[in-house]
């Protein structure tokens, strides 16, 4: 029970109780207003055991893998070109490009294994290929502030850690977080440089 101050009349406990839950309901709103403003939309995807989120942004279209023609003397983490509306694009295996291990090669993986994630914009037509595409996750930006041990990950294409939502999210069968892609970093020795 909540003690009144001194000199004057005591509190009805009903009372004292239903202005903590008032106090309690008027906090939470706060933060989910300002949670609303600052979110941020990631494609999240899965390559191997790590799970990647892509600004949604820079997303143009998520199509099923298929087949790769490849390109003689090209780094092992560019899979090949496949024909796409008319226009030639390169694939990178965005594990390949993050320096992890890499699932599959393209002779390895049946046609129907996986998506390719067409990028927007840029100077030439680029796709990442990826295992699968799990969600659309609206993340707040305050999470690019956390410090981050990354070890062997291609730490300067990482720009953070989204974590779960809530806190016991992956515990109860909800969303794990994921890892945020810094795609200009990322793409910078792949792209001719002007």
């Amino acid at each position: 029970m909540i003690e009144p101050p001194a000199g004057t009349a005591e509190v009805d406990p009903y009372v004292a109780a239903l202005l903590a839950e008032r106090t309690v309901a008027l906090a939470r709103r706060g933060r989910e207003s300002t949670a609303r403003v600052a979110m941020t939309p990631f494609l999240v995807c899965q390559s191997g055991d790590d799970r990647y989120g892509l600004p949604l942004e820079a997303v143009a279209q998520v199509v099923p893998a298929r087949s790769y023609t490849p390109v003689p003397g090209a780094p092992a983490e560019l899979l090949g070109l496949i024909a796409l509306s008319g226009r030639v694009v390169s694939v990178l295996s965005l594990s390949g490009a993050l320096r992890r291990p890499v699932s599959a090669r393209p002779g390895d993986m049946p046609a129907s294994a996986g998506h390719i994630l067409v990028l927007r914009g840029g100077i030439m037509p680029l796709a990442l290929a990826v295992d699968r595409v799990l969600a659309i996750s609206d993340v707040d930006g305050a999470f690019a502030s956390a410090p981050l041990h990354l070890g062997g990950l291609g730490a300067d294409a990482v720009s953070g850690y989204a974590p779960a939502p809530g806190q016991d999210a992956a515990r109860h069968g909800g969303e794990a977080g994921f890892v945020v892609i810094d795609l200009p970093r990322l793409l910078r020795r792949y792209l001719p440089q002007s």
